[in-house]
């Protein structure tokens, strides 16, 4: 199968991200990857639209899947036998795997079809790539699953698969003004991945509907009962313990959120910053230093130069952290996760409702700030982004629900009870 590369120049665009996602649509697909690639960039390669095309018309007529014909991006850190993977990095030109991921492999056979690798930060981490918001192109799309996010928010295809091992599908995601959705860790095998952080890699994906997020759970983790519930909810509103971080524009659409989760007659309560959470925003991250300095080390004996001066002062710094942080931050995290679980169940919350992000999309030079996903990852519990609305620069603002570990079903059965309530007029378009 044939494959493009896609690396054209910088432009600006007019998005219409409000499309139908509920009928596959190849031309509107292609369409919109022909008008808005050269602004958006969220491709590193991709299939030719001749292979895409019959490909999708072969997966609608084979037996039906739960994604028959749906369009697929890939982040470039996960494996696909017909088109190559890089990891974002220098060090990987065109390297090709034998096989597909797992995850990958699952999709193809619920009814998928691979459009193409799209854009990441390198090795998963912080340094920006091409790839622009959708919204505004002087504004950054997010990290590091920078162009699947980009790619959904364009309406070049209709899922796209992340990782988030801190923050790179929720706030891109939140950044885009898509649905995202990272489930419990270690639900979706991660072989076939590249590694950033074993203890908090984890899968995740981007669609333009809360029920298409439960259609690509389902065709990944299997049957199961995500539906709305048909019982009163009741929820925690948490802004956390990092909540000096948020801009003014999250406190209002917090708040905003709150008043109509109350407005469709369930029950919200504010919740205090959570003592046994001391500790883990902290161990997260030494967590993520002491991994990511194994993980790296052959590219760092032999690719010093390749890496991207960011990457290399933080490999660098990592080399401090000794097991014994390691061990205490594990510790710690261990803990909470076991205590958060039991104490959700403790209150009754079906979900917690909490920043996605700080506020709106910061401009290209970063990639935004993850403050309010690390602890989140920490504890692998699952975690839905929901678009609300457009914010006083015309860029998405929305927010994030998490829920109890192996609760995936319920967390995103909540969601399909409050999209509706949280985003009456449809995902906000520029």
């Amino acid at each position: 199968m044939g494959f493009t590369g896609t690396r054209p120049a910088h432009s600006l665009m007019d998005v219409p991200v409000g499309h139908d996602a509920a009928v596959p649509d190849i031309d509107a697909n292609l369409d919109a990857i022909s008008t808005h690639e050269p602004a958006v960039r969220a491709w590193v390669c991709r299939h030719d639209n001749e292979t895409i095309r019959q490909a999708v018309s072969e997966a609608e007529l084979a037996a039906p899947g739960p994604l028959a014909g749906w369009t697929l991006g890939v982040k470039d850190v996960i494996d696909t036998i017909d088109l190559p993977t890089e990891r974002g990095s220098a060090i990987y030109p065109g390297r090709r795997t034998v096989n597909d991921a797992p995850c990958v492999a699952l999709a193809k056979q619920a009814g998928a079809v691979v459009v193409g690798k799209a854009a990441t930060t390198e090795f998963a981490l912080f340094t920006p790539t091409v790839t622009t918001n959708p919204h505004n192109p002087d504004h950054t799309p997010g990290g590091s699953s920078s162009g699947s996010a980009a790619a959904v928010a364009a309406g070049m295809v209709r899922t796209a698969f992340g990782t988030q091992t801190v923050g790179s599908v929720i706030r891109p995601a939140a950044f885009c003004g898509v649905v995202g959705f990272k489930p419990t860790h270690q639900l979706i095998p991660l072989t076939g991945v590249a590694t950033l952080a074993q203890s908090l890699d984890t899968l995740g994906w981007f669609t333009k509907t809360v029920d298409d997020a439960v259609q690509v759970h389902r065709a990944l983790a299997g049957p199961g009962s995500a539906t709305a519930p048909d019982r009163p909810l009741k929820l925690g509103l948490y802004r956390s313990a990092q909540w000096e971080a948020a801009q003014p524009e999250m406190d209002g659409v917090l708040t905003r959120a709150a008043e109509a989760v109350r407005d469709s007659g369930m029950t919200i309560e504010d919740v205090e910053p959570l003592a046994h959470l001391d500790g883990v925003f902290d161990a997260a991250h030494v967590i993520l230093q002491f991994e990511m300095a194994r993980v790296f080390e052959w590219e760092r004996r032999h690719y010093w130069e390749k890496i991207s001066p960011l990457v290399q002062k933080m490999l660098t710094r990592s080399d401090s952290v000794t097991s014994a942080h390691y061990g205490e931050a594990q510790t710690t995290v261990q803990s909470a996760r076991a205590a958060h679980d039991q104490w959700m169940i403790d209150q009754g919350f079906d979900a917690l409702l909490t920043p996605s992000s700080p506020g709106e999309a910061p401009p290209l030079a970063t990639t935004g700030d993850s403050v309010f996903n690390r602890t989140w990852s920490a504890l692998g519990v699952p975690c839905l982004h929901q678009p609300m609305e457009l914010g006083e620069h015309e860029l998405p603002l929305g927010v994030q629900l998490t829920g109890r570990r192996w609760a995936d079903d319920e967390l995103l059965g909540v969601g399909l009870a409050l999209e509706g309530a949280l985003c009456p007029n449809g995902i906000p378009t520029p």
